[in-house]
């Protein structure tokens, strides 16, 4: 599977946690052929996963994580370095 197929099956894959509430924690678990597209984004998902309770009560929060993960999905689909990838994080860098 070449580096842009996996870029596309990762996204797909996490378009599917953004709108139709797939499980992450299976993805990031048992990657199997995404591992490498997976890997320059994997700290930034862990945080992703871990927040899902603070995403519940702070709507400004769930709001800032669901950006970032549609700019991770937009990066993966256009082929960005993946340094840029990795700047991902999913934190709150407003102080907010």
């Amino acid at each position: 599977m070449s580096t842009q197929s996996q870029n596309e099956a990762l996204a797909s894959r996490l378009e599917g946690v953004l709108v139709r509430g797939e499980a992450l924690d299976l993805l990031l678990e048992e990657p199997g052929p995404l591992v490498e597209a997976l890997r320059p984004c994997l700290h930034g998902l862990q945080h992703y996963l871990a927040d899902e309770d603070i995403r519940a009560k702070d709507e400004k929060y769930r709001q800032m994580q669901e950006n970032e993960m549609r700019l991770l999905i937009h990066l993966l689909r256009t082929g960005a370095d993946p340094s840029h990838v990795e700047r991902i994080s999913f934190l709150s860098t407003t102080g907010d």
